[in-house]
Order: C-alpha cells, then sequence, then structure tokens
C-alpha cells in the first residue's frame, strides 16, 4: 500500500516501515495556538467565548480594555519593585551607582534600588587574598640573587576598588616589583641570604603600603612573607659555603652568650657576698672604735685626777688583754706565795700552738700588790660625747662601768 493511499475507513491503517497498526497523531501546533490566542483575547477583551466573532475573518484585530491595561501594568510594576530587592552579606560591602556615578554604599541586610536607574556592585571586603611575585634582581653589592615574596590582601575601600584605577590588582602587582627591587638594591647579599629577610620582609610592606595609599587603589596589605633567597646557580655552591660559615658562627655566639649567662649570676653573687661582708667588717671596725673611743674618753677625769695610779692600772689592763692570749707563763721568783697553773688551759693552748712549759712546782706567791685605788665610772655629758663623734648608748657604757669599776 503507497504511503499516501487512504485508509479503509475501519481503523486498522498499518505503518509503511514496521506492518503495525498507527499511533494516534500529537494535537496539531497551530490548533494549540489558536487556542491560547483565544483565550487570551477572552480574558483582556471580556468577550465570551460562545460568542462567534462576526464578520468574515476568523482573527479579528486584538484589542485590550482598560482593566487589562491595569494588570498589566500591576504585574510589571511588582516584577521591577522585587526585582530591585538585593541582599549584601556580612562580609560583603554594595556600591550603588545612578547612571554610572557613585551615590552611595550600603553595609550588610536586606536592601532596595530603583533597578534601570541604579545599579548596585557588591564587593567581599573580607576576602583574603594572595599573590606570589619572583625574580631576579641587583643587591647593594653589585651580586644577583632570585628573590620571591608572597603578598596577602583585601579590598579596604570598595569605592575606590571600583571608580579610582583600571586594574588595582595589576597595580599591586608593579608595586610589589617596584618595592621589593627598591629594598634589595639598599642591602647587602649576605643581609639578603642570612639575618636581614625579617628587616627586609617589614621594608616592602610598609613601602608597598604607602605606594597602594597614594595611588589610592582600595586595597589593604595584610602581610608580607619573604621567601628564602636563592643565589644562582653558577656559584650556588661557594654561597652555601658562606652560609654554613654564617651558620657556624652564630651558634658559637650562642654558645657563648649561654656559657656567660651561667658565669655571670655566679660571679655578680661573689661579688655582692664580698661587698657585703666588706659593709659588715667596716661597720664592726667603726663600732669597735667609737666604744674604745667612749671607754678612754670615760677615763680621762680620773686620768686627769690621778694621772700616775690611772696610768699604771691602764698599763696592767694592757698587759693582762696581751698575756691572756700567750701561752708563756711568767713567773715572779722573789716571791713566796704558792700557786698552781691552769694546766688544762695550758693543754688546750698548746695543742693549737706546741710550746715546751716547765713542770708544774710550788712556786713562791709573789709580793702583795699595792693597794687599789676604788674606780668609778665617771658621768658623761652626752652633748659633749655627741660633738666629738662618739656613740653613748646604754650598753656600751654599762659594758664599760661593768669592766673598770671594783
Amino acid at each position: 500500500m503507497a504511503w499516501n493511499e487512504p485508509g479503509s475507513g475501519n481503523n486498522n491503517d498499518k505503518d509503511p516501515w514496521t506492518g503495525k497498526p498507527k499511533r494516534n497523531s500529537p494535537p496539531d501546533l497551530e490548533q494549540a495556538i489558536r487556542n491560547m490566542r483565544k483565550k487570551l483575547k477572552q480574558m483582556f477583551t471580556g468577550n465570551n467565548s460562545s460568542q462567534q466573532p462576526s464578520g468574515p475573518s476568523d482573527n479579528p484585530p486584538f484589542k485590550v480594555n482598560g482593566m487589562g491595561v491595569g494588570i498589566i501594568l500591576g504585574v510589571l510594576l511588582a516584577l521591577w519593585v522585587l526585582w530591585g530587592i538585593f541582599i549584601v552579606d556580612p562580609a560583603e560591602q554594595a556600591v550603588i551607582v545612578r547612571f554610572g556615578k557613585y551615590v552611595g554604599s550600603v553595609g550588610p541586610g536586606p536592601h532596595w534600588i530603583p533597578r534601570i536607574i541604579d545599579n548596585v556592585y557588591t564587593i567581599n571586603e573580607q576576602k583574603i587574598s594572595n599573590y606570589t611575585y619572583a625574580a631576579e634582581m641587583l643587591t647593594q653589592d653589585q651580586n644577583l640573587v632570585a628573590v620571591s615574596v608572597a603578598v596577602q590582601y583585601r579590598v579596604g575601600n570598595a569605592q575606590a576598588y571600583l571608580f579610582n584605577v583600571v586594574d588595582p590588582v595589576e597595580s599591586l602587582k608593579q608595586a610589589t616589583a617596584s618595592a621589593l627591587r627598591q629594598v634589595i638594591g639598599h642591602t647587602n647579599l649576605d643581609v639578603v641570604l642570612t639575618s636581614g629577610r625579617e628587616q627586609i620582609r617589614q621594608q616592602v610592606q610598609d613601602l608597598l603600603t604607602k605606594i597602594l595609599a597614594r595611588y589610592n587603589t582600595g586595597l589593604l596589605i595584610t602581610d608580607v612573607a619573604l621567601l628564602p633567597a636563592k643565589a644562582p646557580e653558577e656559584v650556588k655552591d661557594a654561597f652555601d659555603d658562606a652560609i654554613r660559615a654564617q651558620e657556624d658562627e652564630q651558634r658559637f655566639v650562642n654558645q657563648a652568650q649561654s656559657y656567660a649567662m651561667q658565669v655571670e649570676p655566679n660571679a655578680k653573687g661573689q661579688a655582692q657576698r664580698l661587698l657585703a661582708d666588706a659593709k659588715g667588717y667596716q661597720q664592726q671596725t667603726i663600732l669597735r672604735a667609737q666604744a674604745d673611743t667612749a671607754q678612754f674618753l670615760a677615763l680621762l677625769p680620773k686620768y686627769q685626777s690621778a694621772p700616775a695610779v690611772t696610768r699604771e692600772r691602764m698599763y696592767l689592763d694592757a698587759i693582762e688583754s696581751v698575756l691572756s692570749n700567750s701561752n708563756k707563763v711568767l713567773i715572779d721568783t722573789n716571791s713566796n706565795n704558792m700557786f698552781y697553773l691552769p694546766i688544762d688551759k695550758l693543754l688546750q693552748n698548746s695543742a693549737k700552738t706546741p710550746a715546751a712549759f716547765p713542770a708544774p712546782a710550788a712556786i713562791p706567791a709573789p709580793a702583795a700588790p699595792a693597794p687599789a685605788v676604788p674606780f668609778t665610772s665617771p658621768v658623761i655629758n652626752n652633748n659633749d660625747t655627741n660633738n666629738m663623734g662618739i656613740n653613748t648608748d646604754a650598753a656600751n657604757l654599762g659594758r664599760l662601768q661593768g669592766g673598770y669599776s671594783q
């Protein structure tokens, strides 16, 4: 059967390709469009679907009444209002422009702008971005070194970032290269490779911040990290040896400082102890001298009244103090009195300083001494002693009175 052959009318037509019965065909597209157009016409013109259009044409011209215009305008107005609502995140800053001119900035939260008239640009001011720059450059001592620096930055002023500079990030790259070359060009190679990295990093960050502030790019530098510098491959071995030597030097310096920190406190402690002993001995000597002076001043009135007796008494006291510390015993052989020697005391002294002593024997007692003159401690005028610089406290006077009174 041919393709265009009409069917037999019994709904048993078959597909010429497969021989199976034909399926129902999809609805006509043109008919669907005509139905939709008719429904829209009824909605805006108010015509009843049962009314048939008059006239020879099946598709009369489309007419819209006042209610339809109002509905359309209301829908468009609602869409325009909803279109103007936008929300700014907590880390963002929104810049509003009106016909391309800056009119203000808004912070986080919901906002509304009249679209088509105003436009909004949202910038994340808390996002940290990274940029790395590496190049070979000359140092102050005319040496070539490969230096790398990593820069972290963020947007600090959204308005300046959008409108002051054509490409702020490219300006940052050029400023980084300029700042790094300027700092390296004023630094020796040894400082760049060893101990000057922190100083170079700080100088690059300060200089880069000043350049960006001068151009008002709206970018803020948060951190600058100077990566380890490398010497050219041709002289790498020599520079490695130099670096190892400098590291050894620093290690020896640290060891010397550690030893000094251990020895210095001990030496200071010994010095303080010697000073304290010296001050104590000085104070002791001064007090002893003041006590001796007070003693002689107390004897002065008696000496003036009886010089011979007082002189004899002072002489005997001095001889007694000298002989009390001696291991030798002096005996008056012309005396008929008998006395015993302190053998135990002599043996103790002989153990310290060996000496030969005569065997103890009965020795005649010496003649009776001349009668002693009573002695009383004189009254000392405090005003006189104070003028002479003498300490007249009660303890010293009591000791003097106990030593010279009978």
